[in-house]
């Protein structure tokens, strides 16, 4: 498979990466030069994208820079050959999502509503949790990719918006696990409980959560990164 990912950040290297390791000939795109150098100096490839890619996983930040990645001045879409597959990844409105895929449709690309969680480290080794909707078609095209980027491939239905809509009910408990973790240690503290034992003793509690776990240690540290 010739495959590209838009977008090395965090989750986008890490998925890149894997896809990588899977033997799949990769192109990796961003506007930080540093990041596609990192890339291509593992054996990924940069430069401009073929004319015969198969997939394209889209991991930017949102819905707008998602839509300029597809159809802006330098839009991969109209210059995807037919039968290709784009896997839009970020975090978008389901409405948002079902607009892409019938855009993409309208160029014969397929469109697969992709949304990911499981974090920078699960990218990486190719561990990512995909909730992901649309046609039999988009998720036949998109399996070797997904073969490559995920260990749980979560199928919401035949048409993009309801894996967004799923990563929107995910985010919404994520942030609210954030917010009361936060709000929950500074309870502690004030009664005199260090931010360490906090961690020590709620992370092997019922009252712990995967927020909690992962992001408790952070803010118990002071790393801001």
């Amino acid at each position: 498979m010739k495959a590209a990912v838009i977008g090395l950040g965090s989750m986008g290297y890490g998925i890149a990466q894997s896809v990588l390791r899977a033997d799949h000939q990769t192109w990796g795109v961003d506007i930080n030069a540093d990041a596609v150098a990192r890339f291509v100096a593992e054996g990924g490839q940069a430069g401009d994208l073929p004319s015969d890619l198969n997939a394209v996983a889209v991991v930017v930040l949102n819905a707008a820079q998602t839509e300029s990645v597809l159809f802006g001045p330098q839009g991969i879409v109209p210059k995807l050959p037919k039968g290709a597959v784009v896997l839009a990844c970020a975090t978008v409105p389901p409405d948002f999502a079902r607009d892409m895929e019938a855009r993409c449709a309208s160029h014969g690309v397929h469109y697969l509503d992709a949304p990911i969680s499981g974090g920078a480290a699960k990218a990486a080794q190719g561990a990512l949790s995909v909730m992901a909707s649309g046609t039999a078609e988009a998720f036949a095209a998109a399996k070797p990719m997904l073969d490559a980027m995920a260990t749980t491939v979560f199928s919401l239905g035949d048409g993009a918006g309801a894996g967004s809509a799923m990563k929107a009910v995910n985010q919404l408990l994520a942030g609210v696990h954030i917010a009361t973790m936060a709000e929950a240690l500074t309870f502690g503290m004030t009664q005199g409980v260090a931010p360490e034992k906090f961690l020590e003793v709620i992370s092997e509690c019922a009252g712990s959560s995967w927020m909690l776990e992962n992001r408790a240690p952070h803010i118990v540290a002071g790393v801001y990164t």
